[in-house]
């Protein structure tokens, strides 16, 4: 039996994805100006902050799949095609609008949609290195192939006369076993771990585990509450894996080496970490919002916004600050530059979410209604027609 969760909204959740924005933004903030040595050295927290988005994009969609997949027997095409629908008027509309700024203010210079039609299918590190352009964009493409291949793996298994719950089951095997296996046949080229970035993490076909850990999270959420429960009260022992996999990398993957099998364990043993820190993420409430609450729900609220546009807004401060003269003197000192940055970060944010995320959100509720209105009407036609 699967147990819904009452709530729209959840604190906890909001917080993880704030967590995992903000340290985004931050690393890549601070490779920019002159921060002492102890602050520029946090700079790689960035890539965790992506691990831990992984991981709550996993339990969140995995929740809201194995919910609609029961469903899917009765309608498998038409079922399959509103999931992408959601998934995809959340996602596109705001990543093309960002594609199309890139095109004229990429930070290397002005570039044209012809020069980078692999980002239109999000095949710009699918299975290789992407260029430099749009370089962000590598997690989203993680997220979409998920969003695209994962259904479909769970509507072959119910095309074969098996059950929803069968076919999530054997899709999360796939997508934690498959890129493991990847990433041991075909990642020995990475040597002395130079290559890790753009040779490993930021391949598609190799990430798409991290999120499949999260939907193993969703999967004891909706089957086996008790255990979910008992992993959130376990919290400090993923912590503790956390903060070994965080420091591996300052201490330059010690016993890893160059041998895929430890590369490959590494990665899996990162996403396992962060997916067990979900459960205590979702229980934590509050009791009354103040102005820390409302911060943090604002910016959960525009995280994607953020997401996609933080590095231009970074360009805009240095420009603007080109313009009036006065990038020499502010620019070398982060404690004077940085505070600009965010606030310019978030003005952006704020402006593209109300701007081009809301309006198109509204736009996608508003349809999707109407959809499942129709479905019950249809299923009280059928029951009606059986009757008579």
């Amino acid at each position: 039996m699967i147990v819904q969760n009452k709530s729209t909204r959840n604190f906890g959740l909001d917080l993880c994805r704030a967590i995992a924005i903000l340290s985004v933004v931050f690393s890549h903030m601070l490779q920019h100006s002159v921060p002492p040595l102890w602050l520029s050295g946090l700079s790689f927290l960035g890539m965790f902050g992506v691990d831990l988005f992984f991981c709550l994009s996993g339990f969140l969609i995995g929740r809201i799949l194995i919910k609609e997949s029961q469903d899917w027997y009765r309608d498998p095409q038409g079922g399959l095609l509103r999931f992408w629908y959601r998934r995809w008027m959340r996602t596109l509309p705001l990543y093309f609008f960002f594609l199309f700024v890139w095109l004229k203010w990429d930070w290397q210079g002005a570039t044209t949609l012809g020069e980078q039609l692999p980002y239109l299918l999000f095949a710009q590190n699918l299975a290789w290195p992407m260029s430099d352009f749009f370089l962000l964009t590598w997690s989203l493409a993680v997220e979409e192939w998920f969003y695209y291949l994962f259904p479909l793996f769970i509507l072959t298994v119910i095309g074969f006369g098996g059950s929803a719950r069968h076919g999530v089951f054997l899709a999360i095997v796939g997508f934690i076993v498959l890129p493991f296996l990847a990433r041991i046949l075909f990642i020995d080229q990475v040597v002395g771990l130079e290559n890790f970035d753009e040779g490993v993490r930021h391949i598609v076909v190799f990430r798409l585990d991290s999120i499949g850990f999260g939907v193993v999270i969703a999967y004891i959420y909706c089957y086996h509450r008790s255990f979910f429960e008992s992993l959130a009260k376990q919290w400090y022992l993923f912590l503790l894996l956390v903060v070994i996999c965080v420091m591996a990398p300052k201490l330059h993957y010690p016993a890893i080496g160059n041998s895929p099998l430890w590369l490959s364990a590494y990665l899996s043993l990162s996403a396992l970490a962060f997916a067990g820190l979900i459960p205590l993420f979702n229980n934590i409430e509050i009791k009354q919002t103040n102005y820390f609450t409302r911060f943090i729900q604002f910016t959960s609220k525009v995280s994607y916004s953020m997401y996609l546009g933080h590095i231009i807004a970074f360009i805009a401060v240095i420009n603007g600050l080109n313009e009036f003269g006065i990038l020499n003197n502010i620019y070398p000192h982060p404690w004077l530059v940085y505070p600009i940055f965010f606030f310019i970060v978030y003005f952006f944010a704020t402006a593209t979410y109300f701007g081009v995320e809301r309006p198109v959100l509204y736009l996608r509720d508003k349809k999707s209604k109407a959809l499942v209105l129709g479905m019950k009407l249809e299923r009280t036609a059928e029951i009606k027609s059986g009757r008579k």
